[in-house]
């Protein structure tokens, strides 16, 4: 049954099931509101933009008005949002997933937000919630439809993976308040933890645990004994449940906050991973002035970071080791300095690595990741550094920076296992540094500041003349490129024809991408998406998506992207088979009648893009493609063939003449660098500076 028109009102939902109202939990009652949605979330149902929605807010009086949120971020009654949607004939794509998330939307209660979510593990695990569950005594009760159709999509996906979805949703709608250590994050932390044969961990323990990603990883690494403590009670039956749905039973989770009370006190552990919480002004330093955690030295109050450092050293047991991720300022702060010197001096803290900028979404002054261990005196007085940052630099194959992970990891763990057997590192991104150099003023521990490449290490003479010997071969090519052209015989007017009577007459069909979803049928199989970046900047598509086989990108399918007509071009080989994300619209020509290239080229330029426009009112910005203000002039099909030669080539010339500019700047760079690290010499001649 269609959970979003069965779970509105729990009334409802008690007189489709047969019971009476009374004899459901007040608390369920009281939980039960009308399901509700934002304007983004409106787009992904609609399969449209978000430019979109807020251009219906306009256009039509009758859209449903806000029942609440924000002026900023107001929110709709989703059974509105979709009468409305099918009385004005758009697509409604709500997945299995998005039915039973709506669902528990609508019996969300602000005072409990995880409840809801656990009661949905529990009935995964085919178990009732425990009655604890939750910030109050009573457990949370499922109405009976949510939890059939709970039942039906872990039969569809797998408990494990409907939770998985389910708990993506819940962590998204809740952003704000709930801290989620990425994925690839997650990995190479729980990596470090392993010895040097990657043999993982057998016991491990993380404090601040959250909704419990450091946990799963590392019993997904193959450690058997899982500890774990959090804050918020709710979020602690969630991890519980996570872990146990991915089959690891070997799990104590507890409730509580680690550093006031702490529920493993006795434990001593392998290892221990946390992405502790940051920034805490009150955690309890009044309280533990005298607890003998602080080994190093009591933390001040505003270095609660230090505080939760040594909790996690007092955890582990001989030859056990810590992986922290850290805010950078705890490197540096000069309140830490005298903690920061001990764990330094006794041979603690073993390695810093500044992770890359935007590795988690809301710290956004840089994080570090601390490897400690108990203090061991006979241990090398170095501490290894490792600049990650150093290794998301443009690539050949990339215009711009970006992280790629496995490369971190690899590197990253490289070092670090060089580190622990006394072998060399890498000078491009690592150090390995004396205790004696930073037990200074400041004990600055900022990687930055300890890993400084010799550009020497970094530039190779080779490279440099292969650049240069690329961009000469590419410029050569330039010449004969640009394809000759003769004035045309005079003729009359031209005869134009809009995409809007291509569409209708069938030569043309016309769609517009849309966010990554579920699956929303047997009929939809899991293909790449190509995003409006990827689609820019012709490089291959990294995320998947689910598509039928009409919406995939054909060979001869046009791509025309942000809504402008201008860059309009046929689909790449790797593209084919994909399906187009937001911002990406796609037009399939009947190849009988409409050539790809002629299509693509004339809608460029010419008669096409001047009828278009490119918006309204004084604004430069596109608008969204409108095919009815779209002309293409009627040529017979063997003409628009030798004209889309000709729009082929062109379009060839300006690729070969992007690929010229990156080249060239390529050969500049690194003769610039080898100039400056003193490896070439200029050649005197006659030139004037």
């Amino acid at each position: 049954m269609n959970a979003v028109n069965q779970f509105f009102w729990v009334t409802c939902i008690n007189v489709i099931n047969g019971y009476d109202p009374s004899d459901a939990s007040r608390e369920e009652a009281t939980m039960t509101s009308e399901a509700t949605v934002t304007a983004a979330e409106i787009a992904r149902i609609a399969g449209v933009g978000p430019a979109a929605v807020s251009n219906w807010r306009r256009r039509y009086a009758e859209f449903p008005t806000p029942v609440g949120g924000t002026a900023a971020s107001p929110q709709f009654s989703l059974s509105e949002v979709v009468d409305w949607l099918k009385a004005h004939g758009r697509p409604v794509r709500l997945s299995p997933a998005d039915e039973v998330w709506r669902a528990m939307e609508a019996l969300r209660d602000p005072g409990r937000p995880g409840g809801i979510l656990a009661a949905v593990g529990f009935r995964l695990l085919g178990e009732k919630p425990p009655q604890y569950l939750g910030r109050i005594g009573a457990a949370v009760t499922l109405p009976r439809e949510l939890g059939a159709d709970v039942d039906v999509l872990g039969d569809r996906l797998g408990a494990a993976e409907a939770f998985e979805v389910l708990l993506s949703r819940w962590v998204e709608a809740h952003a704000r308040q709930v801290e989620v250590t990425p994925a690839p994050v997650a990995a190479l932390m729980c990596a470090l933890v392993g010895s040097v044969d990657d043999t993982a961990a057998p016991s491990v323990l993380d404090p601040a645990c959250g909704t419990g990603s450091l946990l799963l990883q590392a019993a997904e690494n193959g450690t058997a004994v899982l500890l774990g403590q959090e804050n918020d009670p709710e979020l602690a039956e969630i991890t519980a449940v996570r872990l146990r749905l991915h089959g690891h039973d070997n799990v104590s989770v507890a409730a509580g906050d680690s550093l006031l009370r702490d529920v493993h006190s006795a434990a001593r552990v392998q290892s221990v991973v946390c992405n502790l919480p940051f920034g805490q002004r009150d955690w309890g330093r009044s309280e533990l002035g005298y607890d003998t955690r602080w080994t190093y030295g009591l933390p001040p109050k505003g270095e609660s970071e230090l505080a939760w450092a040594q909790h996690a050293l007092a955890h582990l047991d001989d030859g056990g080791r810590a992986v922290l991720l850290m805010p950078a300022g705890a490197a540096s702060r000069a309140s830490g300095r005298r903690i920061r010197a001990e764990l330094v001096r006794r041979g603690t803290l073993r390695a810093v690595v500044a992770l890359p900028s935007g590795s988690t979404s809301t710290h956004t002054q840089g994080t570090h990741l601390w490897l400690a261990q108990p203090g061991d005196e006979s241990a090398p007085h170095h501490v290894l550094f490792v600049d990650a940052e150093l290794l998301t630099v443009p690539t050949p194959e990339s215009r711009t920076g970006g992280t790629d992970w496995e490369v971190v990891r690899a590197a990253v763990s490289s070092a670090w296992r060089k580190f622990r057997v006394g072998a060399a590192v890498d000078p491009a991104f690592s150090s390995t540094v004396p205790v004696t150099e930073l037990l200074g003023d400041d004990v600055d521990l900022t990687p930055a500041r300890h890993v400084r490449p010799d550009p020497a290490d970094t530039v190779d003479l080779p490279q440099v003349k292969e650049y240069r010997a690329r961009w000469l071969q590419t410029l050569a090519t330039l010449t004969d490129a640009l394809p000759t052209v003769r004035e045309a015989p005079p003729t009359g007017p031209q005869t134009l024809v809009s995409l809007d009577d291509l569409i209708r007459s069938g030569v043309l069909r016309m769609w517009r991408g849309s966010a990554s979803r579920e699956a929303p049928d047997e009929m939809a199989a899991q293909v790449p998406l190509v995003s409006l970046s990827d689609g820019l900047s012709r490089t291959p598509p990294i995320r998947q998506t689910y598509a039928t086989e009409a919406e995939r990108i054909r060979e001869g399918d046009v791509l025309v992207f942000a809504g402008t007509s201008q860059g309009a071009r046929p689909a790449d080989q790797r593209e084919h088979g994909a399906a187009a994300g937001q911002g990406v619209t796609v037009l399939r020509p009947e190849r009988a009648s409409l050539d790809p290239w002629f299509l693509a080229g004339a809608l460029t330029g010419g008669p096409g893009l001047e009828r278009s426009g490119t918006g309204s009112g004084s604004s430069s910005r596109p608008s969204r493609l409108d095919p009815g203000r779209l002309f293409l002039p009627v040529r017979e099909l063997e003409e628009q063939r030798r004209i889309g030669r000709v729009f082929r080539d062109i379009a060839r010339f300006n690729e070969s003449l992007d690929q010229a500019v990156d080249r060239g700047r390529r050969a500049a760079r690194s003769l610039a660098d080898a100039l400056a690290s003193g490896l070439v010499d200029p050649i005197n001649d006659d030139r004037q500076s």
